[in-house]
């Protein structure tokens, strides 16, 4: 009876593009931040217009009464989106430290997540382990060499490219 082999080949090609892009990131560093910091720019603005719009429609509202810190957390928003648009490279260091937040806490989970893998005694749990730590270690750089986001952040881009490839391939093992 043969074997068949199952790829999950939308996991292989979106971990090769992983792959690209961390070439791009490691190619372009000063790009990557200043993109980085325009989206958190815009993610900021855009958050503290829609909580503006929030309090204007829950004003009327007879059931809910606004709090007034929902102005004041709406206009904080809306000042720290435009000085990340108006101003990314002086801001850089503070984005360094929230994708370091942001990437050790992946790290913490894709450790827990191995350890459950192992309890079950399902496969590549190792790898996870591996690649958590390598993430975790990833966002410590990040908080001492802001300076250095680009290139840590090629490494972990890469890392969950390699994670996303060796899922794939792996799939049928997972499967069964």
């Amino acid at each position: 009876m043969a074997e068949s082999k199952r790829h999950d080949w939308g996991l292989i090609v979106a971990g090769a593009l992983l792959v690209l892009l961390a070439i791009f990131i490691t190619a372009f560093p000063g790009l990557t931040l200043a993109t980085i910091t325009a989206i958190l720019g815009a993610g900021f603005l855009v958050s503290g217009i829609l909580d503006l719009v929030g309090y204007v429609r829950l004003k009327g509202n007879l059931f809910t009464s606004p709090s007034p810190w929902m102005i004041v957390y709406a206009v904080l928003d809306i000042i720290i989106g435009i000085m990340l648009l108006l101003h990314p490279i002086v801001f850089a260091g503070v984005v360094s430290w929230l994708v370091g937040i942001f990437v050790v806490a992946f790290g913490v989970i894709e450790v827990i997540g191995a350890v459950q893998l192992h309890k079950f005694s399902m496969p590549m749990w190792g790898w996870m382990v591996f690649s958590g730590i390598v993430d975790i270690l990833c966002g410590v750089v990040f908080f001492v060499y802001p300076a250095m986001l680009a290139v840590f952040l090629a490494v972990f881009v890469i890392m969950r490219g390699a994670s996303l490839i060796m899922y794939g391939w792996r799939a049928d093992s997972v499967l069964m």
